[in-house]
């Protein structure tokens, strides 16, 4: 009995070990695998939908390969976000 008290003690004191749910709903393998919805920020202020895809990281190659089309530099402002589409949500949370 004793035994099973610590093995319990353990299993609900011990810190995650995915880093990822200390800011997320989801494991970082969740993640890197869901859905997302992305979305391209010119320096200009404007955004542009452009499209939905599967992983993490294929989100930031479609938003960097559109950079590249639009021959925006590294260096210029603009940015990206990829939306999750999760639990009913097409962006459930933002991920880069």
């Amino acid at each position: 009995m004793k035994w099973l008290l610590i093995i319990l003690l353990i299993y609900f004191l011990w810190p995650s070990t995915d880093e990822c749910r200390e800011y997320s709903d989801f494991t970082c393998e969740e993640i890197q695998a869901a859905d997302y919805n992305i979305y391209f920020s010119f320096p200009s202020g404007s955004q542009e939908y452009l499209g939905q895809t599967s992983g993490l990281g294929s989100c930031g190659d479609i938003a960097w390969g559109y950079a590249a089309e639009k021959e925006l530099s590294a260096n210029s402002d603009w940015g990206y976000v990829c939306c999750m589409i999760a639990n009913g949500s097409s962006c459930y949370e933002k991920h880069r």
